[in-house]
């Protein structure tokens, strides 16, 4: 069973000021908002149990990426600006919200408010017939696997695309959140009208993708796989 807390980040801007740098697909300018806000009182959450690395995903002494599938997810969702907890994340992200009851500042130009999006408790099970998701700028490849993407012919592509989806779907959000899920079934259904784009990701060039695939097993909504799935890349909805 996993617990999945949602709250939507509402930005309130100086009139003037565009909205446009919020909105690229990436959200890793939410992830430094929240880290902000939770500085200001890391002191109260960790006497409250609460580990703050969690919101970051990085060891606090060393600055390293911590190996688990991230407990916090930041997310752009067609211009809504999303942070999902799950478990450990969830009741962490509902203290550091508890501070912050009203909009605050975070500079000169901006505000920022927390306001409750949506509550999931989801048994991640097997269902009898596949169920239809879309995954938005997923970030398939790594370097290997982009040459082979490179060289590969269209049939083969879709094959390796399918393959990547069901290898970060198994060996990373099923077991670093401890999900048992015996030999599951997934099939890529389609390429969706803007297929495939390059984007820029911490100073490195991806392929992201846009597919619909078929599984059968049931998934909650903005969950996340690939590369940046932290930072609202490879976002993965009901279809």
């Amino acid at each position: 069973m996993l617990t999945i807390l949602t709250y939507q980040l509402k930005p309130y801007l100086l009139v003037g000021e565009p909205l446009e740098p919020l909105l690229k697909p990436g959200a890793e300018w939410l992830r430094d908002i929240v880290n902000m806000l939770m500085v200001r009182h890391r002191e109260h959450l960790t006497k409250a149990g609460i580990d703050t690395s969690i919101f970051h995903n990085h060891d606090e002494k060393t600055s390293h990426t911590l190996p688990p599938y991230p407990r916090i997810l930041y997310q752009n969702h067609n211009g809504i600006f999303l942070v999902t907890g799950i478990n450990e994340g969830a009741v962490a992200l509902a203290a550091l919200a508890a501070f912050y009851p009203q909009p605050v500042s975070v500079g000169h130009k901006l505000f920022v408010g927390f306001a409750p999006y949506r509550v999931q408790e989801s048994g991640i099970v097997k269902t009898e017939s596949p169920i239809t998701y879309k995954i938005s700028n997923y970030l398939a490849l790594d370097q290997k696997t982009h040459k082979e993407y490179q060289a590969a012919t269209a049939i083969q592509k879709l094959q390796l695309l399918e393959g990547r989806l069901l290898k970060h779907l198994v060996a990373d959000l099923f077991h670093y959140l401890h999900i048992d899920i015996p030999e599951p079934r997934l099939e890529l259904l389609d390429m969706l009208s803007s297929g495939q784009r390059s984007l820029t990701y911490r100073s490195h060039h991806y392929l992201a993708f846009n597919m619909v695939f078929g599984l059968d097993v049931q998934l909650p909504d903005f969950l996340a796989l690939g590369n940046g799935k932290a930072f609202g890349y490879g976002v993965i909805e009901r279809g």
